[in-house]
């Protein structure tokens, strides 16, 4: 998602020189996608020694770093030294260290904007998160100080498995990148849908990979994974001028990683499938997704206000995709029940499932 700022209204630049910074954020969605991280272009407020954000750019293949808009967003020099360096002295700035609104810790990229005479008018700013990186460094720093075999084995082992995680993401990343330049060559509107689902699918997997990679862990907290697949859905899928809201309510619950995966793609298609098809008539809407654990079961509740989907509902009546991969994960991969309750106010959906643990996780039975 991209925003951009009336330059001649907010700043004293010439003519030219917003002709300029508008040529650079044209391009600024395509960045934010290819490099996966937030992207930014800073002006000079000199009045208060400060910069404010003309125009920004959220990664649709991964989850910002931001959960609100930062445009018109001021920081003073105290809190972002390296962009009123770069403004200052139109030098670049790379590798430069920041914590996030969401306390994780991130790197900042910059990059003067010179005008036609070599004066710089504003920077472009690249912000990713890198908490994993902190994290295997301070792994590594752990390991070199371990004192016994067992310890070092131990940290050794959260590092592997970090590492594959994190090379899992960044696969499912490329080929959802792969899958989106594909898509902006097609004039077909099904065949953009085609994609877009998938580019989705991936991107939900990923998230699941992320979390397991940032942790070092094999267990999954799914509250936190299923606010993360609905923040992106919401910044991915909504068209504009409209207003649907996701929240999720309830406690934490832990699964394995198998297990976690399939909760994000279910997850993804329901909420999807309500943005798509719950508020064909309106512009506004509401889905609420719960969760609730009594002992080794897990319900989760996704619910919206929007048209329902009627009492001769069935899933053997329906040709989408989508929902006959829901029936399959809930079925095959969580050994739940998937169901369709009356629901006054719009479409309601169950899943009830027991939890697995790891070391259960490879000897429970599957259908064939």
């Amino acid at each position: 998602m991209m925003g951009i700022l009336d330059l001649k209204r907010f700043t004293s630049l010439s003519n030219e020189q917003c002709e300029i910074i508008l040529g650079v954020a044209k391009n600024l969605q395509v960045i934010a996608d290819l490099s996966q991280a937030d992207i930014f272009i800073d002006c000079l407020l000199e009045v208060d020694n400060a910069s404010f954000v003309v125009a920004e750019a959220k990664p649709t293949n991964i989850a910002s770093l931001y959960k609100k808009s930062m445009l018109g967003q001021i920081a003073y020099e105290e809190m972002e030294p390296g962009v009123l360096f770069s403004l200052k002295t139109g030098k670049p700035l790379f590798g430069s260290r920041g914590i996030t609104e969401e306390r994780g810790i991130m790197q900042q990229d910059i990059v003067p904007i010179n005008d036609q005479h070599g004066e710089t008018i504003a920077v472009l700013i690249k912000e990713r998160d890198i908490s994993q990186v902190v994290q295997n460094e301070r792994n590594i720093e752990q390991l070199m100080k371990a004192t016994n075999n067992e310890e070092k084995q131990r940290v050794f082992q959260a590092i592997v498995v970090q590492e594959i995680h994190h090379r899992v993401k960044n696969n499912l990343q490329v080929i959802s990148s792969l899958l989106r330049l594909q898509m902006q060559r097609t004039h077909s509107e099904e065949v953009s849908e085609v994609f877009h689902d998938s580019i989705s699918r991936i991107s939900s997997m990923a998230l699941v990979h992320d979390y397991l990679a940032q942790r070092g862990i094999e267990e999954a907290d799914i509250k936190v994974l299923i606010q993360q697949i609905s923040t992106l859905l919401v910044s991915s899928s909504i068209i504009p001028g409209q207003h649907i809201t996701v929240s999720v309510e309830g406690e934490s619950v832990f699964c394995s990683s198998d297990q976690a995966t399939a909760i994000a793609l279910i997850v993804n298609e329901l909420v999807q499938n309500s943005i798509k098809h719950a508020f064909p008539s309106q512009n506004y809407g509401k889905i609420d997704i719960n969760l609730r654990r009594r002992k080794q079961m897990v319900t989760i509740t996704v619910t919206d206000d929007g048209c329902g989907i009627g009492d001769s509902f069935s899933l053997d009546d329906t040709s989408s995709l989508g929902l006959h991969l829901v029936e399959m994960l809930v079925e095959e991969r969580l050994q739940g029940v998937l169901s369709f309750p009356v629901y006054e106010k719009g479409a309601k959906v169950l899943i009830t499932f027991p939890i697995v643990s790891e070391a259960t996780a490879t000897i429970m039975p599957r259908h064939n």
